[in-house]
Parts: structure tokens; sequence; C-alpha cells
């Protein structure tokens, strides 16, 4: 048995396996991105590109974890517009931090409505600034106007932020090309403080894009072959599974790491039977 797996007692036979998490093949993307955080690295734009069960979303949980300043997540599924992005950047980095962008949304929501008392409102008051009761030039002139408000204000934080966006194949277009033409290019060239991460099956392509393509590192996920990596996994999580084992199973399905996952969470529930 390989000494990289654990030896401590075999677990029970119904004992569910972790999510997966420390994996091989993902030492760079993580050293670059702590880089990022740090203040380290000459780029603040990261790619993280992958079709299903590369281990995307378990590597942004892993930048997460490890991140040594403020971490603001979001999913596409999630943001459903520009609006409800710069709203949901608003609220989770604090109202008081952006005090252009609120006095400018309060210039144009009408009614006298409050929009300090409740930060639930935000997205609402956003929705109310832009609403759709007004032209298409006035709807797009004010959402210019909130958008460089809000950029304003975020070049201004004095601590760095990582916003990150995960399953970025979700987003609709609207959106990506708010991401592509103003947010890329607002990180790169203005927003000093500011990193952001995008992961999905697809992401922006830096590589026809000449204003922030040469901003940005971009990373492909591929399939996890090294077998002492699986090992070292399993060790990690205090499972004793024959280095044999492993090595079939990871060989078996290619070093993909879901299947790879969840045939292991097989064996290992099985191991004791």
């Amino acid at each position: 048995m390989s000494p990289l797996v654990m030896s401590q007692g075999r677990k029970t036979k119904h004992q569910p396996m972790p999510k997966l998490r420390h994996l091989a093949n993902r030492t760079r993307e993580l050293n670059i991105f702590l880089k990022m955080a740090a203040n380290q690295h000459d780029c603040r734009i990261m790619f993280i590109e992958g079709p299903s069960g590369m281990g995307k979303t378990s590597l942004l949980t892993r930048f997460k974890q490890r991140c040594p300043v403020q971490y603001v997540p979001f999913d596409c599924k999630g943001v459903a517009s520009v609006a409800a992005f710069l709203s949901l950047v608003v609220a989770e980095l604090g109202r008081d931090r952006f005090p252009t962008f609120i006095s400018k949304v309060k210039v144009f929501v009408q009614g006298g409505v409050d929009f300090s008392e409740n930060d639930i409102d935000a997205d609402k008051m956003v929705s109310i600034a832009i609403n759709s009761d007004i032209d298409p030039t006035t709807q797009a002139h004010r959402l210019e106007q909130l958008q460089q408000a809000f950029f304003d204000d975020l070049s201004q934080l004095e601590d760095r932020v990582v916003i990150t966006l995960d399953t970025y194949q979700l987003a609709n277009e609207a959106l990506k090309n708010w991401i592509e033409s103003k947010w890329l290019w607002a990180v790169g060239r203005q927003l000093k403080n500011v990193v952001t991460v995008i992961a999905g099956q697809s992401v922006p392509d830096s590589v026809t894009n000449s204003v922030w393509g040469d901003e940005c590192d971009h990373f492909k996920l591929a399939p996890i072959v090294e077998v002492t990596d699986w090992c070292q996994f399993c060790a990690e999580l205090q499972f004793d599974l024959p280095e044999e084992a492993i090595k079939a199973i990871a060989l078996g399905c290619k070093g993909h790491p879901a299947n790879v996952h969840q045939m292991l969470s097989v064996a290992i529930e099985n191991w004791s039977a």
C-alpha cells in the first residue's frame, strides 16, 4: 500500500465522501490567484475554462478558502441583468462604500422612496432608476451614468477585493456583452484594487479582444491523471484505499475529476463491506 494512503482504520460503509477539494494540476492556478489577490501579479483578470466536471466550481471554492482579501462570489445563473450585478456588488460590499452610485440612483428614482432604509430594496431601486417605462435611449443613458458612478466608487476602494462569476456560459447575452465591453476593461485599466475571476464551460475570448486581452491569465482545466495526487487526495480525507484501486479508478475514468470522485465515493462506501 502506498505510504500516501492513510491506514487509520477504514470508514464505515455508509460514510459519505466529502466534496471534491484538493486536486492535482491546479497548483499553478491557485498560486497565480493568490498573487493577484496580494497585488503581486501583473494581471487582475483570470479565466477558468473547462467542460462540465473539470472542477471549476471546486477551484473557485479553494480560491475563496485561501483568499486573503474580501471575496465576493456570484453565479451567472442568479444575475439576471447588468442592473442586478451592480446592485448585488453594492449590497455585498456595503452601500457606504458607494456614495456616488447611491446619489445617482436617488436622482433617478421617483416617488420619494427612501433608498437608505432597506438593503433588500437595492435591486428594486436600480430597476426603478432604469425602468422600462422610459424610452430606450434614456434607459441606456441612465445605465451609462450608473455604471460610471459604480466604477468611480470602486476605484476609490482602499482595500483589495475579488469578484468572481461562475457558470459564465449561462449568463444572458446582455450581461455577457457588458462584462466583455465594460467590466473587463474597467478592471484591466481603471479598478486597480479589483481582481475578477470568470469561470465556465465558455469564457470571454481574450485572443481577439485587443482592449483587455493582454490583461488576463486564461487557464483551461484538463483531466487529472496523476495517480499520486489522487492518492494524496484520499490520504488527506483519511480514507484507506489501496493505491492499486485508486490507480484503476483514476485511469479508468481518464482523470475526469467528477467521475473519479464519484467512483472513489462508491469504492470507499463499499470497501469495508
